[in-house]
């Protein structure tokens, strides 16, 4: 049933008509450029929250029947919004989607146990266009795909699951222009990385709620594509209406414009490949090394993230929908994965109950060692004393790899690892746990502080300098 009530006032009359169906920005801008083009039309305002259209006019009124003709057309149903449910009644599309992470996580233990490793391919020891190229290969089938890779996996799987008619060519369109502005943004933003050095650095704080927010993202696109719950699966993450309409006359170029600029974005995305190319870019003190350097790693990760982006534009039928399931849980295990990362990173300075160093520091050095490579820090747990100079030697076999950055933010430590051994000196604190961790959170470790009146007895003596190599490795959350 259509329900159109008329109002008027002493300016402009107006038709409210109930729409059911919108489930985001995009879906308003469309019938309001559609309608506006009715003879007589004069504004037109529609709203997904309210499930209306309104229509104002002067004192000719627009053709009702070409109105509704064009809400129809355009997918949309007249009448009120039904309202959903939080959760299907039906047990089966939840047993569904255990089984599938079930799936998933079989095959991650399988590669795990196998040795297979997403940190990073052999030891790149020097980073010049052709490295900072293969290094973004590496990341495009890696952490990249694990954080960008998930989101434009949801993206693209909502996008092609509501426009399953589309051509393949259209449904792919939006994933080569996602790499163009990609490209481009990373080396218009690398370029000016380069330029006002390390003017601009981040928080790992501020990294862990850019890590959360993308999760969070990713969860609801999960929700949405796994169809866990269908009032969730109305929302829709869009740029604001107002932004939407400013960047195009039409939803074509808005379209295009959206992606090229989503692309250029995720150079904020804390991939630890990512700001490993960043923090050299940094050091380049260059507008147009630092930019060519971040071009180059971008279109390293296209070929990875236009296949997992393209998958979704050449599926149809009832095999599209089963991906989608498919890709929707694995978005949604994605999600977790970075929102416990990101937790992990605002957490490494905050939570450590650090009590700083009282003052007396003894003359005497005490010495920690560890090593970096692809699979992460080993060892990760340390036991050292309290008010004593402390010497850490990180020997880095793979500094381009994702925990090439590291970060212990509660003694004020980030560094971007270089080949070879990197010191890094401070006055421990008197009691409390230091932790560490790389860019991205997933790969951690620990400095136990012991009290004085501690029983445990520390792996160091305060009269040489010694190698910790019998604390064992803590298990930590990794890129393989």
């Amino acid at each position: 049933m259509c329900f159109i009530f008329p109002i008027k006032n002493n300016f402009m009359k107006k038709l409210i008509i109930d729409v059911a169906g919108m489930h985001c920005k995009s879906c308003e801008l469309l019938l309001e450029r559609s309608i506006q083009d009715i003879k007589n039309v004069e504004k037109v305002q529609a709203s997904q929250s309210r499930g209306t259209v309104e229509v104002s006019y002067d004192a000719n009124k627009p053709d009702e029947e070409a109105i509704t003709s064009i809400i129809e057309e355009s997918g949309y149903t007249l009448g009120k919004e039904v309202k959903l449910s939080w959760f299907h009644s039906n047990p089966r599309k939840y047993i569904e989607t255990l089984l599938i992470a079930l799936f998933l996580y079989i095959i991650y233990m399988v590669a795990k146990m196998s040795g297979f490793s997403f940190g990073g391919f052999g030891d790149f020891t020097s980073p010049t266009l052709g490295v900072a190229f293969l290094i973004g290969v590496t990341a495009g089938v890696s952490s990249c795909m694990a954080l960008v890779g998930g989101l434009i996996l949801g993206v693209s799987s909502k996008w092609n699951e509501e426009h399953i008619q589309a051509s393949k060519w259209h449904r792919f369109e939006p994933h080569l222009y996602f790499n163009i502005g990609r490209i481009v943004g990373f080396g218009i933003l690398g370029g000016l990385l380069g330029l006002f050095g390390s003017f601009i650095s981040l928080s790992s704080f501020t990294i862990g709620v850019l890590t959360i927010a993308t999760g969070l993202i990713m969860l609801l696109l999960g929700i949405n594509l796994s169809d866990l719950s269908p009032r969730l699966s109305r929302i829709s993450i869009t740029l604001p209406k107002f932004l939407s309409a400013g960047v195009a006359n039409n939803g074509g170029v808005s379209k295009h414009i959206t992606a090229l600029g989503s692309g250029a974005l995720t150079f904020f995305l804390p991939c630890g490949f990512t700001l490993a190319m960043q923090a050299y870019a940094i050091t380049t003190g260059s507008f147009i090394t630092g930019a060519l350097t971040m071009m180059a790693f971008a279109l390293g990760t296209a070929p990875g993230l236009l296949g997992v982006g393209g998958l979704t534009s050449f599926l149809s039928g009832t095999f599209a929908k089963r991906f989608f399931k498919f890709t929707g849980v694995l978005v949604l295990l994605l999600a977790i994965f970075n929102i416990s990362n990101g937790y992990t990173l605002m957490n490494l300075g905050g939570s450590s109950q650090i009590v700083p160093s009282t003052g007396v520091v003894s003359s005497e050095v005490q010495e920690i060692r560890m090593t970096e490579s692809d699979g992460g820090y080993a060892p990760n747990v340390f036991h050292i004393k309290p008010n004593m100079k402390t010497r850490w030697i990180i020997n880095a076999t793979n500094p381009y790899s994702c925990a090439s950055q590291l970060t212990a933010p509660s003694i004020g430590i980030t560094k971007q690892l270089e080949q070879g051994e990197n010191i890094i000196e401070f006055i421990s604190p008197a009691s409390g746990i230091i932790k560490f961790s790389c860019s991205m959170g997933m790969y951690t470790g620990k400095m136990i502080v012991d009290s004085i009146e501690s029983d445990t007895q520390t792996s160091l003596t305060p009269t040489q300098a010694t190698i910790v190599s019998d604390i064992p490795t803590e298990t930590s959350y990794s890129c393989h």
